[in-house]
């Protein structure tokens, strides 16, 4: 559980930092209305669905905190709702209509990429790191125990892509330029600044 409260407080972050965007272009269009032109940055719908992502790690934390087996005999009754599972499938599916939103924006992939850009795009891809870390975690609890819900495993695996996506986004967003991997090439060398840095732009 503290796993997913940790990639929560991720979310959180970022959430805070795209915010200030936020809060600055409002005080950019009182400018612009004053005659002065200013660039302003847009994230769409992203920071509300970082909101409902942490809302949602909160409804996964529940079920870490009280696995299904804890539930009576009474409870898991097929008359019972409560035997149903707690955790609706439409969440996982909300994430895919998400991923599917902000790549149709994005440029193809052609190569690995940094974590590099904007501070909320690089604090993304910490949070895509914590949350296989925390499915990792959660898979002996349905394998082995059959004592988690089995959509919030679905959810989690879901939303480390969907941080994914949401890093490329948020450069996307600022006109950052995505870093590309370099392979090592020839013989070793120190001169790291030396070496050829590619840097594909996301906007044109």
């Amino acid at each position: 559980m503290g796993t997913v409260d940790e990639l929560c407080c991720i979310v959180g972050t970022v959430y805070a930092e795209l915010m200030k965007h936020v809060d600055a272009m409002a005080t950019t269009t009182t400018v612009a209305a004053a005659g002065t032109s200013s660039s302003t940055v847009s994230y769409g719908e992203l920071p509300e669905q970082l909101l409902d992502v942490m809302s949602r790690l909160f409804d996964v934390g529940s079920h870490i905190a009280r696995p299904s087996k804890q539930q009576t005999e009474e409870e898991r009754t097929p008359n019972n709702k409560q035997n149903s599972s707690s955790f609706p499938s439409h969440h996982v599916d909300t994430l895919e209509e998400w991923i599917d939103t902000m790549t149709e924006q994005l440029p193809e992939l052609t190569s690995f990429i940094l974590p590099t850009g904007s501070p909320a795009s690089a604090s993304l891809h910490v949070a895509r790191t914590v949350c296989r870390r925390a499915e990792r975690r959660m898979v002996p609890l349905i394998r082995d125990h059959e004592c988690c819900d089995s959509n919030s495993l679905a959810y989690v695996n879901r939303l480390s892509d969907y941080l994914f996506t949401a890093a490329r986004y948020a450069n996307y967003c600022e006109g950052k330029g995505e870093v590309q991997y370099r392979r090592e090439r020839g013989v070793r060398s120190r001169d790291v600044a030396g070496r050829e840095r590619v840097v594909v732009r996301l906007k044109d």
